[in-house]
């Protein structure tokens, strides 16, 4: 049966909606048989000869025989050319091979484009079938152990209560000590004493003193005489945020590194560039931000639809300047976050994926040849007859390697990074590389391996001249010569594993054992991008399953195939042969952190951006302080569970209301 519109606003949107504006009609089809559904679009008061952009998830589509026929584009872009002698209302009826997972994976971003008029966007009615999803079984959320005035997260690794109860000094009369000559601790290592007579907090280092003081900040005022000691595990503890598909306006990241602080968060890998945006200005080469971080349809010459003003649109499909699509951070804007980062004890590091998912610098270096004519930084060959098609469904998003300006693109780009690090008086740990996914058929008739450890050994040349360490996804490790790799790892400050999906999941422990700083970046425990559950209002993707925090909880980094508890939403795994026949951690030492990544094709708000990271990420936080569980069977995992998740819910959970953040409760 059919269900009721989305909201309340589009009710009454349907209500108004009558005149000759133009508009669009979504309506879900219910499964036939065979799994296939139809579904129908209905183009209201449309211009003849007009064309009506739309952005969808990709996947099948077949239109039914008769009917107008919807065209790819590249990506997420797909359109309608409404016919000379059609107009007002057209219909459209399509398959998908199977149903609509979520409600977000309906079209979008619908956009009207006619010759000699503005591009005006459309709004959308939709009516979708009526349906529940699945959800975790609720046992995994009660709360029945009671947090103790210390209990926090990450969970503190020392604490030893005296009797009576004592007020906490205000932060201001706390006593600040270094430890006596000669001891040592661990990075970060800090000790906080309260007792009757004061408050003493004791660290060895600056990080040592941050942690200190926001674990004192959230004991309550009052409790019993308490002495604490902790450290992280692990010296990388990070998350990766993609402000290139949708981007996160200034403002909204620097409240959410506030955020990260209180789960003492110190690396934020920023993947800053990818095929849909460049979202950093390097005043040399204006077109990677004048072009390359805006959206405008395509236009059609001599027969062939191009981009000259802007990228195509991005995944949501808008080109308003209002929408996520749109922005980028000037020099002062990513000087500013840098330098409020560090002050909160939070290294960044820049990403400029490459040689794959480079379209929008591509495209940028043509828009800046087109106006200068000056060739020296084009980045890809115009007679190239490579054929291939990228996980996102592009064909046009490779460098061409054997190209000298790729290299001299690459050194202003780390030129700029180095300077604002520098200028802002902050450390740069690393420019991460990418390397990920560069699609089958790429450099067609040389060879992949020569052409990657051509890219490799000049990006290492780069590296070394400029005084940076690099960082990659685990693919700039593979496909190269051996002696390649074996230079190439004094080069890295660390690479992430993030495919680790079936017999993949050995790969952080094969890395770690040749001599690569590891950062486990798991897809089944720290891809928080992915759904909470099949549940109709959710978003994000599910090629990794879903993602909630009880499965970054139960992340082992030195356990790793015990990670992963269950399949789908709920369904559980045993354990006991996880890892016979695996590759053993021979090099624990190089398994140096963990990070979640939060990918953005799916979101379309700052509240979108936390809703994903609160609390689903919180676990991963929890396991990159504390490494090392001790879960001998599936009782003491639930236990531990459950003390953790009690302290979420009655501890952050407040929090997050307080200060207005969107986040999952149950």
């Amino acid at each position: 049966m059919k269900g009721k519109f989305l909201s309340f606003a589009v009710v009454i949107f349907a209500l108004v909606s009558c005149g000759n504006n133009p508009y669009v009609q979504w309506i879900e089809g219910a499964p036939a048989q065979d799994g296939k559904v139809v579904h129908e679009l209905v183009l209201h008061n449309v211009p003849a000869g007009s064309r009506v952009w739309l952005a969808r998830i990709p996947r099948s589509l077949e239109v039914l025989p008769g009917q107008l026929e919807i065209i790819q584009y590249k990506g997420n872009s797909y359109y309608l050319d409404i016919p000379e002698h059609e107009g007002k209302t057209i219909s459209v009826k399509y398959y998908e091979a199977e149903p609509l997972p979520r409600k977000s994976w309906a079209p979008e971003g619908f956009v009207l484009q006619q010759g000699g008029k503005e591009d005006m966007e459309l709004k959308a009615e939709y009516t979708f079938i009526d349906r529940v999803g699945t959800e975790p079984d609720a046992k995994w959320f009660t709360k029945t152990y009671e947090p103790l005035p210390a209990d926090i997260i990450p969970a503190i690794k020392k604490v030893e209560y005296g009797t009576g109860t004592v007020a906490k000094p205000d932060a201001s009369l706390v006593k600040i000590e270094i430890p006596a000559q000669g001891e040592t601790h661990p990075e970060g290592w800090y000790k906080i004493s309260i007792s009757e007579e004061g408050a003493t907090i004791t660290a060895a280092e600056e990080d040592g003193f941050f942690y200190a003081h926001k674990t004192y900040g959230m004991l309550p005022a009052q409790l019993p005489s308490v002495e604490i000691e902790d450290w992280p595990d692990l010296p990388y503890r990070g998350i990766m945020l993609d402000v290139a598909r949708n981007f996160l306006p200034k403002k909204d990241m620097l409240e959410l590194i506030d955020d990260l602080t209180r789960y003492k968060v110190n690396y934020l890998h920023l993947h800053i560039v990818d095929d849909e945006g460049w979202r950093y200005e390097i005043p040399q080469l204006p077109e990677l931000t004048t072009y390359a971080a805006r959206h405008a349809l395509p236009v059609e010459k001599d027969g062939v639809l191009w981009e000259p003003d802007a990228l195509m649109p991005g995944t949501n499909g808008r080109i308003s300047q209002e929408s996520l699509g749109t922005g980028y951070y000037s020099q002062a804007d990513y000087e500013e976050i840098i330098k409020y980062a560090w002050e909160r004890r939070i290294r960044v590091v820049p990403e400029v994926d490459a040689p794959g998912h480079s379209r929008a610098a591509i495209r940028a270096m043509e828009a800046y040849e087109r106006r200068t004519g000056d060739s020296t930084y084009r980045l890809s060959n115009p007679l190239d007859s490579s054929k291939y098609t990228s996980a996102q469904n592009f064909n046009d998003n490779v460098l061409d390697v054997e190209y000298p300006g790729v290299y001299k693109f690459m050194e202003v780009v780390f030129d700029s990074f180095i300077e604002a690090h520098q200028r802002a008086g902050v450390p740069l740990p690393a420019i991460h590389i990418g390397g990920d996914e560069v699609p089958d058929g790429s450099w067609a008739g040389r060879s992949r391996l020569e052409m990657k450890d051509l890219f490799i050994r000049n990006m290492m040349e780069i590296a070394s001249r400029k005084g940076v360490k690099l960082a990659g996804w685990q693919e700039i490790t593979q496909g190269i010569k051996p002696e390649t790799l074996k230079e190439l790892i004094p080069h890295l400050m660390f690479v992430n594993a993030w495919s680790t999906r079936g017999e993949k999941i050995q790969i952080p422990y094969q890395l770690a054992n040749a001599g690569v700083p590891t950062v486990l970046s798991n897809v089944g425990n720290l891809y928080i991008d992915l759904a909470y559950s099949d549940g109709p209002d959710e978003r994000g993707l599910t090629w990794g399953g879903y993602l909630d925090e009880r499965k970054s909880f139960a992340l082992q980094p030195y356990k790793i195939y015990e990670s992963v508890r269950w399949k789908d939403v709920d369904t559980p795994i045993s354990l006991a042969d996880a890892a016979k026949g695996k590759t053993e951690l021979l090099c624990p030492e190089n398994i140096i952190g963990v990070q979640v990544q939060l990918w953005s094709e799916t979101l379309r708000s700052p509240g979108d951006f936390q809703y994903a990271i609160f609390p689903k990420a919180i676990g991963a936080f929890e396991r990159g302080w504390n490494s090392r569980p001790c879960w001998p069977d599936d009782d003491a995992f639930a236990a531990d569970w459950d003390k953790f998740y009690s302290i979420l819910a009655q501890k952050e959970f407040p929090v997050y209301k307080e200060k207005g953040i969107k986040f999952k409760e149950r």
